[in-house]
């Protein structure tokens, strides 16, 4: 059997010997060289499932791996990068612990096709002197996702040229395109076109469920194909959500240009954009009120709901133009709160960067910066605050100022109105886990003062998930239906 071995040595902050010692081992069926960045993740409670994904509550170690092969020894001292941020020692008691090495830095996360996990996780004990070993073994391989097409139930993969061009590699736009009951029976007659953007962890296998037909309404009122769009894929610093990005690429523009006439060539499509739509949730959302106003042409209505921040004065809860803001902090020096749940924080702003820094590249952060912001001189995002210190770069804040959706209405609506009348409608829920709500409430304050014919609305009660019941579900598909010749 071929074996990789290796050590993990977990140093208290005094630098004592190491004391707790994992053995990892990969299946014989393993025959790759393994390269990229190796997660342990640890869980105290021994009564759960396998720990096989970041949480910030409980101790994970990671580092860089090259050219594993055969036996290896490593050795992780108290520099390595772990998480929390003060974590010393593990502390006595029992432990489950597993993990996964991620081979591939060019998709976001660890788990996808290629990286290699631990399907079982160990128990591991530490004593009272600090002491414990384990043995894992990395027998799995994530394999790739399958799409089953049926008659109604069809998968796109378009290759780009306007992002490969970019790239300068291949490029492909996904997506899933859901027909009406109808299609089939009459040939022709031609039907409006509803795009759909998900939000984060969103992607077109998803609609082989019915979860995205029951939140976006799809069988509701009158009939038309969706596509259900992928923000995930070829995306190393998060997702893209169709923008044009000076860092990411012209995926919005490989939308329009590409993506709806390949569209329109192979399901009957009605050919006029006012009967094109587009809707979208979170990430999403930003993503198709930034369609609809850079492309105001190409769709006859957007849907954004529980977008991305709208409005860069409440990004997040922070105001990225005040001078000398801190991100993690505000005026008084107390940490900033993030991700509420029946409006009391679970997290912080700080922490929510802490575990980004941890997991790599392709996270939300490191998206808004990728969406927004410039390259820097390697082709990666530069960062809107130091990941330290949380000061924000106001440089980097200026290069973000022509995605700042409030102040491009304000800037742009007296010439963009015949085009825009009527076709943006914003919602976020009043109790938006993310402080979105305050971004919309900045959007619509800004977008009163330039007379716009649009809706921005507060959903009462709502979050930033249950913003879709079934009433405001159906009201969106009404209030596309009205728009439908």
């Amino acid at each position: 059997m071929r074996i990789l071995t290796v050590i993990l040595a977990i140093l208290l902050v005094n630098e004592l010997p190491a004391q707790v010692v994992l053995k990892l081992r990969t299946d014989t069926s393993i025959h790759t060289v393994l390269n990229g960045r190796l997660y342990i993740y640890t869980q105290a409670d021994t009564s759960k499932g396998v720990p096989n994904q970041p949480d910030p509550k409980q101790p994970m170690f990671a580092f860089n791996i090259t050219g594993w092969q055969g036996e290896q020894i490593v050795e992780l001292n108290s520099k390595a990068d772990h998480m929390p941020a003060n974590f010393s020692a593990l502390q006595p008691g029992y432990y489950k612990v597993a993990g996964i090495i991620d081979t591939d830095p060019t998709e976001r996360g660890s788990f996808n096709p290629g990286n290699v996990y631990a399907r079982k996780e160990a128990i591991l004990y530490v004593n009272e002197k600090g002491e414990g070993a384990a043995e894992i073994l990395f027998g799995a391989v994530v394999q790739p996702r399958k799409f089953r097409e049926n008659d109604s139930l069809k998968q796109v993969i378009l290759p780009s040229k306007l992002l490969a061009d970019f790239r300068k590699k291949p490029v492909f736009l996904q997506s899933a395109v859901l027909l009406p009951s109808s299609y089939h029976n009459d040939p022709s007659r031609r039907y409006p076109l509803v795009l759909v953007i998900p939000g984060w962890g969103g992607t077109h296998y998803d609609l082989q469920g019915s979860g995205p037909v029951k939140r976006y309404g799809m069988k509701e009122g009158k009939e038309k194909i969706f596509v259900y769009l992928n923000p995930e894929n070829q995306s190393p610093f998060g997702l893209h959500a169709f923008v044009d990005s000076r860092v990411n690429g012209p995926w919005g523009k490989a939308l329009v240009e590409e993506l709806i006439p390949y569209l329109q060539q192979q399901y009957r499509i009605n050919p006029d954009p006012s009967q094109h739509f587009i809707m979208g949730q979170s990430t999403g959302g930003y993503g198709s009120l930034w369609l609809q106003t850079h492309y105001p042409d190409a769709f006859g209505g957007c849907w954004s709901v529980s977008p991305d921040p709208v409005d860069f004065s409440v990004f997040t809860g922070v105001d990225l133009y005040e001078k000398g803001a801190n991100f993690f902090a505000d005026k008084t020096g107390s940490l900033r709160p993030f991700y509420l749940i029946n409006g009391k924080p679970l997290s912080s702003l700080k922490e929510f960067a802490d575990l980004e820094t941890f997991t790599g590249d392709g996270e939300q952060l490191q998206a808004f910066e990728a969406e927004f912001g410039v390259p820097d001189a390697s082709g990666r995002p530069r960062l809107l605050f130091d990941r330290r210190t949380g000061v924000i770069d106001p440089a980097v804040v200026k290069s973000w100022t022509p995605y700042d959706m409030g102040s491009f209405i304000q800037q742009n609506w007296s010439k963009l109105e015949k085009k825009l009348s009527g076709k943006i409608h914003v919602f976020a829920g009043g109790a938006d886990n993310f402080f979105l709500n305050k971004a919309v409430e900045a959007f619509a304050a800004k977008a009163k003062t330039a007379k716009a014919a649009l809706v921005a609305e507060i959903i009462p009660g709502a979050d930033h998930w249950s913003i879709w019941s079934p009433e405001f579900t159906r009201r969106v598909q009404k209030e596309i239906d009205e728009r439908i010749k």
